[in-house]
């Protein structure tokens, strides 16, 4: 038998012989459950050391969508602060309201944090990302995705300053050198006047959200992400 086949009896282990995909294959012909790859790599490092079949129990458990506000009564979340509970809490509900959500479950934060929170378009297949959630050590990180800022130049020159930084201030700055015309990453649009270029990898990252902005990132949201008016027949 190679010794990456995969039986119930495979203990798991992380990075070794087996690959994720191959471990993704067989929970998700095992279960007949499915769950978002960054998902599924964060928790199956919680089962290292167990069999494939002491895992399968708690694979199907994980798989089961959860409100946001059972998630953060989850241990792992007590990193942070009741105050940045709330917050995510009450965004969740609010975006929901525009057509997004997070599927119901929070993976892994790879190079940004310790966990993430992902919203995109409900039950579309095509998964735009428009907000993240960045969970870390007592902190979290709210980062907004925005294309042709230019479009809604008049709007941004007239929200509250702490909304208005995050498309001003100097985080995220273009720092190509030489400047490449061509560049992919780079988001270029003029605010009161003045011509920013930044980098897409680290930008509308909003580093103190509370609940008392709250409205303010949701104006901003819908601004860019209006929600579609039904047709009357």
């Amino acid at each position: 038998m190679s010794k990456s086949t995969i039986t119930e009896d495979t203990v798991i282990e992380v990075g070794k012989s087996v690959s994720l995909t191959k471990y993704i294959e067989f929970f998700e012909k095992a279960t007949g459950k499915e769950l978002p790859s960054c998902e599924f790599q964060c928790w199956l490092k919680t089962q290292i050391g167990k069999t494939i079949k002491e895992a399968i129990p708690t694979y199907c458990m994980a798989t089961e969508r959860k409100e946001m506000k059972e998630l953060m009564s989850e241990e792992r979340f007590n990193i942070i602060s009741k105050a940045d509970k709330t917050f995510i809490i009450s965004f969740d509900e609010e975006i929901r309201k525009l057509g997004y959500d997070s599927g119901g479950g929070i993976g892994e934060g790879y190079v940004w944090a310790k966990y993430m929170i992902v919203y995109s378009k409900t039950g579309a297949k095509n998964k735009k990302v428009i907000a993240r959630f960045y969970i870390a050590e007592n902190k979290i990180v709210l980062r907004l995705f925005f294309n042709d800022v230019d479009k809604h130049k008049t709007y941004i020159e007239n929200v509250p300053d702490h909304i208005k930084d995050v498309f001003t201030n100097n985080h995220g700055n273009c720092s190509c050198n030489p400047q490449k015309e061509n560049c992919r990453m780079r988001k270029t649009y003029t605010i009161d006047d003045k011509q920013i270029e930044k980098c897409s990898g680290v930008v509308f990252e909003f580093w103190n959200p509370t609940v008392e902005k709250l409205t303010d990132y949701v104006k901003l949201l819908a601004e860019f992400y209006p929600v579609k008016k039904v047709k009357s027949v």
